[in-house]
């Protein structure tokens, strides 16, 4: 129980003393997102990369001889 309320006062510390840095780091993710939404190799292999697990599944069947 102590480490969530740890992590809370660090970001509040954060905040307090760096007053920007929320709208710092919203302003850098969303240049991330929205340079690798524009990069559709990296939309592909991430799309990819997630469709693997369910792709290599193989369905076990019965054979009765």
């Amino acid at each position: 129980m102590q480490k969530p309320l740890i992590w809370i006062l660090t970001a509040l510390v954060l905040v307090v003393l760096f007053p920007d840095l929320p709208q710092a780091v919203a302003a850098v993710v969303s240049a991330v997102v929205v340079w690798v939404s524009t990069q559709p190799i990296l939309i592909g292999v991430g799309i990819g990369m997630t469709a693997l697990p369910y792709l290599r599944r193989t369905t076990k069947t019965t054979t009765t001889a």
